[in-house]
């Protein structure tokens, strides 16, 4: 054998090594970064009762997360489902159970500093959320077409997003995008009002995910699809427990009710016009209530104040409003204002008068239900409760 030849075969071992020795250690940065970014174990305990409309199901063993479950309130031969509920407000029965996230420290996953994705976008609570880190960097262009085509079957929200190198933050992608990034950040939202993902959505992400980090030389520390499921299972039947969506009605006592006298309310409330409805929002501009308005026959809004009108409704959805008591009280003192101009009276759905204990009773379930949300990590009227609650 030749010098020539035993030089080469030293150089081929040299190179094996380290590309053995890079792998290793880019892994080992790896499974610190998954350890920050996907929520640790997490125990049972916070409230938890079956909908009001149907009977409670068996809490299914949580793994790693989350828990949940109590009633949503539910008109009479209501669908089951966080649907609108009428009053009167019915009793039920909670039971005990508890959510908690861990938080995993820089220092305890003896990682670097990472930076987050914003809460909007995604988080390790509501979400399945997983970095890739490329080689080298990957257009953008080139990750859309390789994901697109199962991506796109997914029938909950994903948010596709890239650290930009130079600002260290991260930015939505789009599929027009010219850039190219070392860093991708993919959350899939494990909840909404439709119920949590199913374990093929979640089993296509983490498979979809693995495919694409493997086509353009990227890591990514894959999750146990089981207890990612369980947890959306657990945290799906909390938001049931906490889902309550209000409505009161001005009914007309004889007649009908004029629109030319109820158009001035409004405009003094501050409420604007949005598609079918008028809406009433907050300080910072987020809904609060919502009106709507029926009619014996179809009929524009912008010309409220030449119609007769059958009948209005107030709605409020608790879980999506900062303060819920604060805008009940709006709510219901606007409904009792239209009530007293256009003679008319706030009842339920069964045309009956609110009484004061029943005032009393949403008061106070109005405020339960937005204490468990904070306690839990998902205060009402924030960005998590909203991307939940929808």
């Amino acid at each position: 054998m030749s010098e020539l030849q035993i030089a080469l075969i030293a150089l081929g071992v040299a190179l094996v090594v380290a590309v053995w020795l890079y792998n290793l250690r880019q892994e080992r940065k790896q499974r610190a970064r998954a350890a920050q970014m996907l929520p640790a174990t997490q125990t049972p305990d916070v409230l938890m009762a079956g909908r009001a409309d149907q009977p409670a199901p068996a809490a299914a063993p949580v793994a790693a997360p989350l828990e949940h479950k109590e009633p949503t309130l539910a008109a009479p031969g209501a669908a089951p489902g966080p649907a609108a509920v009428d009053l009167p407000l019915a009793e039920e029965a909670p039971a005990e159970m508890d959510l908690l996230l861990d938080e995993v420290s820089d220092a305890e996953a003896g990682g670097e500093p990472l930076m987050p994705v914003p809460a909007e976008w995604g988080d390790g609570l509501v979400d399945c959320l997983l970095r890739v880190e490329f080689v080298k960097p990957v257009a953008v262009a080139a990750l859309w077409a390789e994901h697109a085509p199962w991506s796109g079957r997914i029938d909950k929200p994903i948010q596709w997003l890239g650290l930009d190198e130079h600002s260290g933050r991260w930015r939505a992608l789009l599929p027009q995008d010219p850039g190219a990034v070392v860093q991708l950040a993919a959350a899939l939202q494990l909840v909404d009002r439709k119920g949590p993902l199913s374990e093929i959505t979640l089993s296509a992400f983490i498979d979809g995910l693995h495919r694409l980090a493997q086509r353009f030389a990227g890591l990514v520390e894959l999750p146990a699809p089981g207890p990612l499921h369980e947890r959306a299972r657990a945290l799906d039947a909390f938001c049931a427990a906490v889902d309550l969506q209000l409505a009161l009605h001005v009914l007309p006592l004889g007649g009908e009710l004029a629109g030319a006298k109820l158009k001035p309310l409004l405009d003094a409330a501050g409420l604007r016009r949005e598609g079918e409805r008028f809406v009433a929002t907050d300080a910072a501009g987020a809904e609060a209530f919502a009106l709507t308005c029926q009619a014996a026959t179809a009929f524009p809004l912008e010309r409220l104040d030449t119609l007769a009108l059958t009948g209005l409704t107030f709605s409020l959805d608790v879980p999506r409003v900062v303060d819920g008591t604060a805008a009940f009280e709006r709510m219901f003192g606007l409904a009792q204002r239209c009530a007293e101009a256009l003679g008319a009276q706030v009842a339920d759905a069964h045309r009956k008068p609110l009484a004061a204990a029943t005032l009393a009773a949403i008061r106070s379930r109005i405020g339960e239900l937005q204490g468990k949300m904070d306690a839990q990590g998902i205060p009402a009227g924030s960005v998590r409760a909203l991307r939940l609650f929808s």
